[in-house]
């Protein structure tokens, strides 16, 4: 009996970028958390976005600093109107530079899975 293969819909690789020491310095959700930072200016609203904890947003965010010794943000204190977070530079190049790699290394993974498994899959 011949059985024919059913091929997977939409099937293709998944590729997460990151950079690590012992613990992540950065990768999906750093650059997550600065560009909702950036369109909010809030750290509250962008934890909210990514349904993290205030806290936990500001380890992540004081964990990169420190591993990449540059500062990512800066900080307006809070008041009668409210603290407020500002990407620094270098944190708009980490973001671009980090969209650009991951978007070059999506395209290398999409090929090679294409030629290993483009049989298998349409």
């Amino acid at each position: 009996m011949d059985k024919k293969r059913r091929k997977p819909e939409n099937s293709r690789p998944v590729v997460n970028c990151r950079s690590s020491t012992d613990e992540p310095v950065f990768g999906p959700g750093l650059i997550k958390l600065l560009e909702h930072l950036e369109e909010s200016g809030s750290m509250k609203e962008a934890c909210q976005k990514m349904e993290m904890s205030y806290s936990k947003g500001w380890k992540i965010i004081n964990r990169a600093e420190r591993e990449l010794e540059t500062p990512l943000l800066i900080r307006h204190q809070g008041g009668r109107s409210g603290g407020k977070c500002e990407i620094t530079a270098e944190g708009k190049t980490l973001m671009e530079k980090y969209r650009a790699m991951e978007a070059e290394v999506k395209m290398c993974a999409r090929a090679s899975f294409e030629r290993w498994f483009g049989e298998l899959v349409t």
